[in-house]
C-alpha cells in the first residue's frame, strides 16, 4: 500500500523552520523535529527527504513567509522612505513570539561558507531585500539620486540591516541599536 500524506505541509515547515531558527542547523536533531512537527522520522524522511533537504524547504518557507510578505506588505501600506525605516524599526523591536535574528542571516553564518546552495538561497534573499531598499530609494520624491547613489545607499541600508539582525539577536537592549537606527534616519534625509 503506498504512503498516504497525512499532514499539512506549510505547518511542518513552520514548525522545522522555528526550530533551526531557534536553535541553528547544527542544533536541531532529527528528534527535535520530530517533536516540533509531530511527525515520526519516517514521515519526515519520506515528505522532505533528509534533514538538510527539510532545511532548505524552512528556509525557503522562511523567506517566502516573512521576508516576502513582510516587504509587500510594507510597499503597500506606507510610502518608501516609512517603507525603510519600518524594517528597521521592526528588526529593532522584535517579536517576543519568534526567535531572534532574521534564519537567512543566521544560517549566512553557519551554513553559507560550506554549502554552495544555501549560500545561493541567501544570497538570493539577500539581493531581493537590497532590491526593496533600492526600489524605495528610487521612489523618494523629495530627493533626486543617480542611479549609482541609489545602489550605493542599498547596499549601505542591506549592511546596517545585516548589522541590526546580529545585534538584536545577541542583546536587543544593546546601544548600538540605537545608533544604527540613527544612521539609517541620517542616510534617507
Amino acid at each position: 500500500m503506498p504512503w498516504e500524506k497525512c499532514y499539512e505541509e506549510a505547518e511542518v515547515l513552520e514548525a522545522a523552520m522555528r526550530a533551526f531558527w531557534e536553535n541553528g542547523y547544527q542544533g536541531t536533531s532529527m528528534a527535535d523535529l520530530v517533536a516540533v512537527t509531530g511527525l515520526n522520522r519516517g514521515s519526515l524522511y519520506s515528505g522532505f527527504g533528509n534533514k538538510r533537504e527539510l532545511f532548505l524547504r524552512a528556509l525557503k518557507h522562511y523567506d517566502q513567509s516573512y521576508r516576502v510578505g513582510f516587504l509587500t506588505q510594507l510597499r503597500k501600506d506606507r510610502n518608501p522612505r516609512d517603507a525603510i525605516l519600518a524594517t528597521f524599526d521592526a528588526i529593532a523591536q522584535g517579536n517576543d513570539t519568534m526567535p531572534g535574528g532574521c534564519l537567512m542571516v543566521n544560517s549566512a553564518m553557519e551554513l553559507a561558507p560550506h554549502d554552495d546552495e544555501i549560500a545561493r538561497v541567501i544570497e538570493d534573499s539577500m539581493a531581493e531585500v537590497e532590491a526593496f531598499f533600492a526600489d524605495c530609494l528610487s521612489q523618494f520624491e523629495d530627493r533626486i539620486r543617480s542611479s549609482a547613489e541609489i545602489s550605493e545607499t542599498a547596499k549601505v541600508l542591506q549592511g546596517l540591516m545585516i548589522g541590526l539582525l546580529v545585534l538584536t539577536r545577541a542583546n536587543r537592549d544593546s546601544p548600538s541599536v540605537t545608533a544604527i537606527l540613527s544612521q539609517v534616519h541620517n542616510l534617507l534625509r
